[in-house]
C-alpha cells in the first residue's frame, strides 16, 4: 500500500504538470526501490504472528489456542523471509509450511496443552489465498478472462499445496502417536473479541505495508467489515451477510478514494481480507484428501456461493459509487 500510494501520488503530480514525464519516470524508479531488509523482516514476521493470534481469537479460541497460533505464525513468518533467497524452498514453501504447522499443532496438543483444530487454520491464515480467489472471480465477472483464469489457477495450486502439506503433517503426527487436536468448548470474554480484532487489524497494516499515517484507515475498515458481518450474517445468513459487508466496504472505499483523492485499496483491502473464504476452501480440499468426498464437495459449493456473494457486493458497490477516475 505504501508503494501504491507513492505511484498514485507521482501520477497525480505528472497529471497536474508538477512533474515532467522524465521527472515522473525518475520518481517511479525511486518509488520502486524495496524497503530496508530490517523493515521487511519486522513487518513480515510480526505480521504473521499477529495475524495468526488475531484470527485465533476471532474464531473464539482459548488462550492456549491463541498462544499456539501466534507461535506457529512466528515460525512461518521467519520461514517466509528465508524462502525467497532459496529457490528450492520457495517452490515448496506452502506445502512445507502446512506440513510444519499441522505437525507442530499435533505436538502441542500431545506434549503441552489441549488445543482446538482451529489452530491449524489460524497458523496458516496468511497463506490462504482467499483474496486471490475473490479477485479472480471478480475479474472473470468483469470479462477480464485471462487474468482472472490465471489468478484462479494460481490460487487453487496454493490451496492444493497447503492441503497436501497439512495432510502429510497430520499423518506423520498420527504415526508418531501424537493424535489430533480436539475441539473444545470455550467461553470467551467479550474484551477478547475486541483485542483480537485490533490485533488482526494491526497485522493487516503490517502485511499490506500501509503507511503509518494510514493505519487508522486500516483499523476502521477492518472494524466495519467485522461488525457488519457479525450482525448481518446471523440474521440474514452467511451469504447475504457477506454480500452486505462487501457492498458496504466497496462503497466506503470508493467514497474514501474520492474524498482523499488517494487509492481506495487502502480501505478496501483490509476490509475484504476478513470476508474472503480462504479457510473454507482449505477445509474443502482437506476433506477431499482425507477421502471424505461428499463433505468436501459440499464445502466446495459453499466456497463458490460465498465468493459469488462477495463479488456481487463488490460489483453493486462499484455501480452505486463508481471508483475514482483512473483507479
Amino acid at each position: 500500500l505504501r508503494r501504491l500510494w507513492r505511484v498514485d501520488d507521482i501520477a497525480e503530480r505528472v497529471a497536474r504538470g508538477e512533474y515532467s514525464a522524465a521527472e515522473g519516470m525518475r520518481a517511479l524508479a525511486q518509488a520502486a526501490k524495496p524497503d530496508s531488509e530490517r523493515r521487511q523482516w519486522l513487518e513480515t514476521v510480526f505480521g504473521f504472528l499477529l495475524a495468526s493470534a488475531g484470527v485465533a481469537g476471532l474464531l473464539k479460541g482459548s488462550p492456549a489456542d491463541i498462544g499456539s497460533a501466534a507461535a506457529l505464525g512466528l515460525m512461518l513468518g521467519v520461514l517466509a523471509q528465508l524462502a525467497p533467497a532459496r529457490p528450492r524452498l520457495a517452490a515448496t514453501f506452502e506445502a512445507l509450511a502446512a506440513f510444519l504447522v499441522a505437525l507442530m499443532t499435533a505436538y502441542i496438543a500431545y506434549a503441552w496443552t489441549p488445543v482446538s483444530p482451529l489452530v491449524l487454520t489460524a497458523g496458516l491464515i496468511v497463506l490462504l489465498p482467499g483474496l486471490s480467489l475473490t479477485t479472480a472471480a471478480a475479474e472473470v465477472a468483469t470479462q477480464h478472462l485471462v487474468s482472472g483464469t490465471a489468478r484462479f489457477a494460481g490460487a487453487v495450486a496454493v490451496l492444493l499445496k497447503l492441503a497436501f502439506g497439512a495432510l502429510l503433517g497430520s499423518r506423520l503426527a498420527s504415526a508418531l502417536g501424537w493424535g489430533a487436536p480436539d475441539a473444545m468448548a470455550h467461553l470467551q470474554a467479550p474484551w477478547m473479541e475486541v483485542a483480537s480484532l485490533i490485533t488482526a487489524a494491526t497485522a493487516f497494516a503490517l502485511l499490506f505495508k500501509a503507511r503509518i499515517r494510514d493505519w487508522w484507515v486500516v483499523f476502521l475498515a477492518a472494524g466495519i467489515s467485522y461488525l457488519t458481518t457479525r450482525f448481518a450474517s446471523p440474521a440474514l445468513g452467511a451469504e447475504l451477510g457477506l454480500f452486505i459487508a462487501a457492498f458496504v466496504i466497496t462503497v466506503l472505499s470508493n467514497l474514501y478514494a474520492r474524498w482523499t483523492n488517494r487509492p481506495g485499496a487502502t480501505f478496501r483491502l483490509p476490509g475484504l481480507i476478513l470476508l474472503v473464504p480462504g479457510s473454507v476452501g482449505f477445509r474443502s480440499l482437506t476433506f477431499v484428501f482425507e477421502k471424505d468426498v461428499f463433505l468436501g464437495l459440499d464445502t466446495a459449493f459453499s466456497v463458490v456461493t460465498l465468493i459469488a456473494a462477495l463479488v456481487a457486493g463488490l460489483l453493486l458497490g462499484n455501480s452505486v459509487v463508481p471508483p475514482r477516475a483512473g483507479m
